[in-house]
């Protein structure tokens, strides 16, 4: 595997889980697991039950189920009424005592044949093919003069929606991207007192992880709750909110609709421009912005008095699915709904429903 994991000698202590307890599956979803089982391993040798559950989510439920189960010795907290229970229990289809525990001063370095390195890890990447162009600058300024000189280029953070419609689609046109992921300003965090300032560059994870950090619990936990059904985790560690919210990306949209934060744009003349999301956003949830212009920041509150976040988010399945719905709702609210803003998507772009919260203010 490309985790370096292979042995013809013996199974790795995640495969073998798998394998005796019954959760192997297909071809690709085996792999799957046992490459994310692995990674959150690497990361965190003693995982909650939620985080297994995060690690390997995406799948059809069936497939799940018995992979989470055949994981769950790995997690740090055991049951009182079950694994560490000294009555009389019922004979289970399997147990884990006999199989080997997972020691982490034991794993591989990951094999130097697999690494790759950049002769100037900090400098522009260029990369030419047969229907792409792209250029991944390291200053924002040679990035400035890049899209000067190139009208029609396309800019892209992780480019996740970009690649996927790109390699989806037939037509041999040349096209350029131009990518602002090694840019390292756009991957700052700055925290003030009642905001803090997100780099354009952030992944959903990062983005989350600074809400969880930074921000009020009453802010924090819903939106916590929205991005735990948010794709796989892999996805989340690549993707980029600003990505998410400029393509249309239903999560991403509803929530930065509703709470209506600053964005800070440039251009390429380096000219600076500071506006709400609802000014950026038109009828049908489609982002306005310039070919000259781009996100480079958003302005997003920490705490804020009397406010209520909601959120809600459902799927035909839980993780990498068509979303059928996206809710967030904020709330100010004193003794009444003071002010309201309601974002709303139905399997499509998130959208202000503004009849709905002018009827709830009042209330």
């Amino acid at each position: 595997t490309v985790e370096g994991i292979g042995n013809v000698k013996k199974l790795h202590p995640v495969q073998e889980r798998l394998a005796r307890g019954h959760g192997t599956q297909c071809g690709f979803c085996s792999p799957g697991f046992v490459m994310s089982a692995y990674t959150l391993l690497r990361n965190n040798p003693n995982p909650s039950t939620r985080e297994i559950n995060q690690a390997i989510k995406g799948g059809k439920i069936d497939l799940i189920i018995p992979a989470s189960f055949t994981l769950r010795p790995f997690d740090s907290v055991k049951c009182p009424c079950k694994e560490q229970s000294s009555g009389p229990d019922k004979e289970k289809l399997l147990t884990f005592d006999d199989f080997p525990k997972f020691d982490e001063s034991q794993e591989i370095v990951f094999p130097p044949l697999f690494i790759m390195e950049s002769e100037d890890s900090d400098g522009d990447i260029f990369l030419e093919g047969r229907r792409v162009t792209l250029h991944a600058p390291s200053e924002l300024q040679v990035f400035e003069e890049h899209l000067r000189s190139n009208k029609e280029a396309k800019i892209i953070s992780s480019g996740l929606i970009t690649r996927l419609i790109t390699s989806h689609s037939s037509d041999d046109t040349k096209i350029v991207w131009t990518s602002t992921h090694r840019l390292k300003t756009l991957s700052e965090v700055l925290v003030f007192d009642k905001e803090m300032s997100l780099g354009a560059n952030l992944t959903i994870t990062e983005f989350v992880d600074a809400v969880d950090k930074y921000c009020d619990p009453m802010i924090a936990k819903p939106i916590r709750k929205l991005f735990d059904k948010y794709s796989s985790l892999q996805v989340a560690n690549v993707a980029s909110w600003v990505g998410g919210f400029v393509s249309g990306s239903s999560d991403v949209s509803a929530l930065l609709l509703a709470l209506n934060p600053s964005m800070t744009i440039r251009d390429t003349a380096g000219v600076h421009e500071f506006r709400r999301v609802s000014d950026l956003i038109d009828g049908n949830g489609k982002v306005k912005l310039e070919n000259s212009q781009f996100i480079i920041s958003m302005s997003f509150p920490r705490t804020e008095d009397a406010l209520r976040l909601f959120t809600f988010k459902q799927g035909a399945r839980l993780g990498p699915d068509s979303t059928i719905v996206n809710c967030v709702a904020a709330l100010h609210v004193k003794e009444n709904i003071e002010t309201a803003r309601i974002a709303v998507s139905f399997g499509s772009r998130a959208i202000l429903c503004e009849k709905l919260w002018k009827e709830l203010c009042g209330k």
